[in-house]
């Protein structure tokens, strides 16, 4: 069976004191999937909030130490969405938890034991790593163009990660993203400009994802690849009744999580279901087996979301 897992790590970090320790955050992020999944199973693991750093001339990545702490043959992929270099608002990076690192980045990343497939266009590893991305990962940008100049998340950019993956000889792709949000919007309300304001904003977003599909989709007719089930996982930052969500789901299959109904939420604060998995899968080649919620985390400074896992099978 094939375990899909998404997990933003990020939110109570930031208020740590201390400098931010990548490895630490990998190692309490492996201490709760081991919960929740096999790792010995085939696994891929969409991670939000996730980080690279170089403290004391010392190179750090959450989703390499990760994939270390779950074994071989494990591999991690990140995507920046805002950097050191290119986003420099003290908003961020003046905080504690960045004192005396001279790069950092934060994004997403994905983690996986799946074999790699080559992409039906080509693949060029030759050229080496791309931001962070070896060749079976790949990023793009689904929002409009900011240079962070609030340093908060009203100007936040975001991004989709895909991944050319394998699932038992099956190719498939796998997308990771984290949908933005407005400060002062309501998720329980569309009726407040601010919230209705956030959800045109995930719209467009989700606009750019299904754009990237469809280029997939022609890619793969033209070069006379079969039609991949593509697997979509993240922080969407909104209800599964959300506008933004239903346009989703005209396309997607949304994987609902079979906790009791007290227990279907992801984010801690707001006590809402905003971490999704969904499945685009025409052929009808997967079964879902189960999605669910971790009901408890065994700390409160790791995060303030729980991780949603889904299992699938061949059907």
């Amino acid at each position: 069976m094939l375990q899909v897992v998404t997990f933003n790590i990020g939110g109570a970090r930031g208020m740590r004191p201390a400098p931010h320790d990548h490895h630490k955050l990998a190692s309490d992020t492996f201490s709760t999937l081991k919960q929740v999944i096999n790792p010995r199973q085939p696994t891929v693991i969409a991670l939000q909030e996730s980080g690279q750093a170089v403290h004391r001339d010392r190179c750090r990545d959450v989703g390499w130490k990760l994939a270390q702490l779950l074994g071989e043959p494990y591999i991690s992929a990140f995507a920046a969405e805002v950097t050191m270099c290119a986003h420099p608002h003290p908003n961020l990076w003046d905080r504690p938890a960045y004192r005396d690192m001279r790069a950092a980045a934060e994004g997403n990343a994905i983690v996986t034991n799946l074999p790699v497939e080559a992409w039906s266009w080509g693949s060029y590893p030759d050229v080496g790593d791309c931001h962070g991305a070896n060749a079976w990962a790949r990023q793009t940008t689904i929002s409009r163009a900011t240079l962070y100049s609030s340093g908060n998340r009203d100007t936040q950019p975001r991004n989709l990660m895909v991944a050319s993956l394998r699932y038992r000889g099956l190719p498939l792709y796998f997308l990771n993203t984290h949908l933005g949000v407005l400060i002062g919007e309501d998720r329980r309300d569309l009726s407040y400009e601010r919230s209705r304001t956030a959800s045109q904003m995930r719209q467009a977003q989700v606009s750019e994802i299904l754009h990237v599909i469809d280029e997939l989709k022609a890619a793969d007719r033209i070069n006379e690849a079969p039609e991949r089930v593509i697997l979509l996982a993240g922080d969407f930052n909104a209800q599964p009744e959300a506008p933004e969500m239903e346009a989703l789901q005209r396309h997607f299959r949304l994987l609902a999580p079979e906790n009791q109904p007290s227990q279907q939420w992801t984010h801690d604060q707001h006590r809402i279901l905003i971490d999704h998995i969904l499945l685009h899968d025409p052929a009808g080649q997967f079964a879902v087996i189960s999605c669910h919620i971790q009901s408890t985390l065994p700390f409160d400074d790791l995060t303030d979301h729980r991780p949603l896992v889904g299992i699938l099978a061949l059907a």
